[in-house]
């Protein structure tokens, strides 16, 4: 047997419920096994601890119904809980956004300018060409040269 199959049957053999062949070949690999006794050991202890021993007191019997009360009392107060409402995302998400879409398409249908009323007729009526608008483009020796042109012509 290998430590797979014995480590499957050792809460059987504990409980006893294995057959005795079955039993005899789990003891003989778990004498050879370190890993598989250690196991065995844990379970045989943690089926101690959870099993109820025949000397019990009053106080395990308080504490037994204790817990069964703390239980139902638990469950009674969440039942009785109120929910926190949460916010409808499947109904405001829709909403806002056919609100939305019918913005855009009333924007588009009956706002939105006219193709003729955004057309222009070449002439832009925000900038007429004025020459003396040139001068601003000239280099500081172009400036000079134009400057000594007006004066002999004009006079200083």
């Amino acid at each position: 047997m290998n430590c797979i199959d014995v480590q499957e049957k050792i809460i059987d053999l504990v409980i006893g419920t294995l057959t005795e062949h079955d039993r005899a070949l789990l003891h003989e690999h778990i004498k050879q096994c370190p890993m598989c006794r250690e196991e065995l050991h844990l379970v045989h202890n943690c089926l101690e601890v959870c099993t109820l021993n025949e000397q019990e007191t009053c106080e395990c019997h308080f504490q037994e119904t204790y817990w069964e009360e703390f239980v139902f009392s638990v469950h009674t107060s969440i039942e009785h809980e109120k929910p926190e409402p949460v916010f409808p995302f499947r109904i405001v998400l829709p909403i806002a956004a056919s609100a939305l879409l019918i913005a855009a398409a009333g924007y588009f249908f009956l706002l939105r300018p006219k193709p003729e009323q955004t057309v222009q007729d070449g002439t832009d009526t925000y900038y007429q060409y004025d020459p003396y608008d040139e001068i601003h483009d000239l280099s500081p020796e172009e400036t000079e040269e134009f400057i000594e042109l007006i004066n002999e012509r004009y006079g200083p």
